[in-house]
């Protein structure tokens, strides 16, 4: 997949970003003086969040340009089309 197909999310908040390709392979992560300020839990529950996030928007990407792409496991879930457009399967978390 081309860079076109990666998506970026970010929480001012937490001054956490993250940036995945379809399916949720990430790419790039910056942290700062904020997010480490979460603790472990903390951390790992908000870039998983934004992870999510970005992938739903990735994901769907490549489905508006390739067609239906559940086979693939990037199909847009419910829950998040309403947000942003797709998660990371379950399957991959470790």
């Amino acid at each position: 997949m081309t860079a076109g197909f990666t998506a970026r999310a970010h929480d001012p908040d937490t001054g956490i970003s993250v940036e995945v390709g379809p399916g949720g392979g990430l790419r790039d992560l910056v942290l700062d003086q904020r997010s480490l300020r979460l603790g472990a839990t903390g951390l790992a529950e908000a870039v998983l969040a934004l992870v999510d996030a970005a992938t739903a928007r990735a994901n769907a990407r490549v489905q508006r340009v390739v067609g239906d792409v559940s086979a693939l496991g990037l199909g847009v879930e419910a829950r998040m089309v309403e947000s942003v457009e797709d998660t990371t399967p379950e399957t991959w978390r470790v």
